[in-house]
Order: C-alpha cells, then structure tokens, then sequence
C-alpha cells in the first residue's frame, strides 16, 4: 500500500489500495474518505491516523496491551516493526501451510 516507502499514504496509494483490495468505494467517494481520515490535514494519512479512523479510541487498557506488545516485537526500539524485529520470535516451520 506504501508504494513509495515514506511510511505515509497519499491519496493515490490510499485509492489504488481501495481498488486492490476492492473494498467497494465508489471510485468519487475515496477522496471524501481520505479526507475524513486525515484528521491533521497534512494530505497523508499515517498509521496513527488510519487505525483512528477505522478502529477509533482504544480504553487505557487496551492501549498498554497494544503498547506491550509493539515494544516486544520492536526488539531494536526503532519505533517501527520490521522482519529483522520479528524473524527470531516467529518460526513458520510448523505453519501447516509450510508443511
């Protein structure tokens, strides 16, 4: 979905996933959407803003679970997950679609 790699979503990567992923917005509508999503108005949207707009507000306690969990899988305290995060603490080997 993040076609160019800046960790934002644009308006036409947000409509080209909208299409990909056929969610079954009215091509007219995805600008509106976009819009509505983009609560800083700064013509992107970033993860923050987009689980906001689909999720809305977590209570305190799920927020320290969620804030929990990230930090663990974080393991370089980057602020981001990446596979090198993850690549120890998950074996696929069992995985039956691996088998």
């Amino acid at each position: 979905m993040d076609d160019d790699g800046t960790k934002n979503i644009s308006v036409y990567e947000f409509s080209k996933a909208c299409r990909d992923f056929k969610v079954g917005i009215n091509e007219e509508n995805v600008p509106l959407l976009f819009d509505l999503f983009d609560s800083n108005r700064d013509g992107v949207l970033n993860v923050d803003e987009f689980l906001m707009a689909i999720r809305g507000e977590l209570s305190d306690f799920r927020r320290g679970l969620v804030e929990k969990a990230f930090r663990k899988l974080d393991k370089d305290g980057s602020g981001f997950i990446e596979i090198e995060d993850i690549r120890d603490l998950y074996n696929a080997s069992k995985h039956p679609d691996v088998l």
